[in-house]
């Protein structure tokens, strides 16, 4: 998986790298639209760091929300009501996840996960419940626990496939999410109906579909789509139908997020004049693209506050 813009030959850094390292957006909540939180990579020492900054989508009010010494904070997913964050953390540079929740100024925070390698944290609509990837030696499957405390953990996937980065639909009925294999596809997007069971497939590409997010009417996702030396957003209908691409051209687009009231898409791309990732804000057609923020070094992964109308 391609991260933030942070290169080694750039930076003479060392980059973070594992299978799945950045969370997805998750669902769009429908409501009005609120914050962006996002990822903010920067060198530390002889490494990188990732922290989580709050701003507005006009790039005004911008906050530092967590700053861990030689901790890495990823995947941050905003609850329902829009008061709580779910995220992950890591050693820096790299290591196993943890999962943690804080209030929406970076306060009262509290790890939900021990002793286990957990990541990809997204709420359920109730905001009860979160849904995440869990990774033991090769395997990655999909588990869902208890937002309050952690506790109530459950299988959703099992099996020699890799599923990771759920995203739950605004109803709660289904979980969309990437699946691929150690060989072979490196991954499809599919979607899990939660009260059958059943796993439908939505993409079939040869490239690699991920960073999946629902709209906030619970009909349509957005996605990542890498290929060798670019990545794409594009849009599809849960069941994979009216496949449409809003984004092309030799430039990174990563982790795409609808807005509350469905009209726009945040994301981070390296279209800039700096050449690392900075913050995107464009229509839901794919056309008004422009910056949110720039920020010295690398901001993507972006998640969008749903506040009541």
């Amino acid at each position: 998986m391609r991260m933030n813009g942070l290169g080694a030959a750039a930076l003479g850094l060392t980059v973070l790298a594992a299978p799945a390292l950045s969370g997805p957006a998750p669902a769009a909540f429908p409501g009005s639209n609120g914050r962006l939180v996002f990822e903010h990579e920067m060198p530390a020492g002889d490494h990188t760091q990732s922290d989580l900054y709050a701003v507005s989508p006009a790039g005004a009010d911008l906050v530092r929300l967590t700053a861990s010494r030689n901790r890495n904070e990823f995947g941050p997913a905003w609850s329902p009501a829009g008061t709580r964050l779910a995220f992950w953390r890591t050693p820096a540079p790299s290591g196993p996840g943890s999962i943690w929740v804080m209030n929406g100024q970076g306060g009262q925070q509290k790890q939900l996960t021990n002793g286990m390698d957990a990541r990809d944290p997204v709420w359920n609509p109730a905001g009860t419940r979160i849904a995440f990837t869990r990774v033991s030696g090769t395997n990655f499957d999909l588990w869902t626990m208890r937002s309050s405390d952690g506790g109530g953990v459950r299988p959703v996937t099992s099996g020699p496939r890799l599923d990771f980065e759920p995203a739950w639909s605004p109803d709660g009925s289904r979980i969309a999410f990437t699946r691929g294999s150690e060989r072979g596809d490196v991954g499809d997007l599919y979607v899990l109906v939660l009260r059958s069971g059943v796993i439908h497939r939505v993409t079939h590409s040869p490239a690699y579909d991920h960073q999946v997010n629902w709209a906030p009417g619970g009909r349509r996702l957005v996605f990542e789509r890498d290929f060798d030396h670019s990545s794409s957003i594009f849009v599809a209908n849960a069941d994979g139908s009216q496949l449409r691409r809003l984004t092309g051209g030799q430039f990174f687009d990563t982790g795409p997020a609808f807005s509350p009231d469905g009209r726009r898409i945040a994301f981070g791309t390296d279209r800039g004049t700096a050449g690392l990732d900075d913050l995107w804000i464009m229509t839901a057609d794919g056309t008004d693209r422009h910056t949110v923020r720039q920020l010295r070094y690398a901001e993507s992964f972006p998640d969008w506050q749903s506040l009541p109308h």
